[in-house]
């Protein structure tokens, strides 16, 4: 298990073992805020994040005071969850180009205690992300982010700080997407499986619950947990396009596979990236080093 460490990376922050403290310094103001009067600061840590669950206990002086974990951080579009200032107390938004945007907030109408404890976690799995406090589940996003450092962004007039923070990384999951016949169970078993693993992702094929009697919510759940789909488009398969849809209207990073056989593409997937590949021993030799290249970017 990798040990977390955490520097400053704005504002006046001290950091002893997993607790991180803001100690309030003016310091410029926060991107499209008015809020320049308010000291803020942010830390990072050395652990790279894309699944499984950040928690730790929240300190806050007063009701003016906000906590918050950052997802992605340093990437184009950074993820703050926590305990917010102004307008709801709890939130989960995105912070990208300079410009806020609230995916989900609750807690319309009240506020937050001063000189209170909160136990804070955040779980994502694939786009899914829910945030507790005091075990409560009080706000649900979907969204998909980059691989990226822990942060934890403070912002408050006294001291505000982060005790006993625990992060608990889980496998990313790779939900697969392809007619189930023998052809494909090659090109699968062969290629996409073994590649897949040697990147650390759990891999999963649609079929693997059929047989229990998967529905489409299941299909979309599935869909919306995994950090990433790939899916052969080879066959005018009804269920895999529709699959196909379903992730690219989430944003989900996906992978299209095809045989050259095929003549066309659709129209509505023909300007996506495909990697095509002969369905010979030397092509699937070749298929697999594009895809490799391919997760090796997603990787980065």
């Amino acid at each position: 298990m990798t040990l977390q460490h955490w520097i400053p990376i704005v504002g006046n922050i001290s950091v002893l073992n997993s607790d991180v403290t803001l100690i309030p310094t003016p310091i410029s103001p926060l991107p499209s805020s008015a809020e320049s009067a308010v000291p803020w600061g942010i830390a990072r840590s050395n652990l790279d994040f894309e699944q499984g669950t950040i928690e730790f206990d929240a300190y806050l002086p007063d009701s003016e005071s906000s906590c918050q974990i950052i997802l992605g951080a340093g990437t184009q579009v950074e993820i703050y969850a926590g305990l917010y200032r102004t307008g709801a107390p709890y939130g989960i938004s995105t912070l990208k180009g300079g410009q806020w945007e609230f995916l989900a907030a609750s807690g319309h109408g009240s506020r937050l205690k001063g000189e209170a404890t909160y136990n804070l976690r955040l779980q994502v799995q694939g786009s899914n992300l829910d945030l507790y406090v005091d075990q409560v589940k009080v706000v649900s996003a979907s969204y998909q982010f980059a691989r990226g450092p822990i942060s934890i962004f403070f912002q408050s007039l006294g001291f505000v700080a982060a005790k006993n923070i625990q992060v608990k990384r889980q496998q990313p999951a790779c939900f697969v997407v392809m007619q189930f016949t023998d052809e494909y169970n090659a090109l699968y078993s062969d290629v996409i499986l073994p590649t897949c693993e040697e990147f650390k992702y759990k891999v999963t094929r649609a079929d693997d619950f059929y047989n229990s009697g998967l529905i489409i919510e299941d299909i979309t759940q599935s869909i919306r947990e995994s950090a990433l789909v790939i899916a052969d488009i080879t066959p005018n398969n009804p269920n895999v396009f529709y699959e196909v849809g379903f992730a690219h209207g989430i944003k989900k990073p996906t992978i299209l596979l095809s045989d050259r056989k095929r003549e066309r593409l659709p129209f509505d997937v023909s300007g996506f990236r495909t990697l095509f590949y002969d369905n010979t021993i030397g092509g699937k030799k070749a298929v697999e080093d594009k895809l490799r290249r391919h997760l090796e970017m997603l990787a980065s």
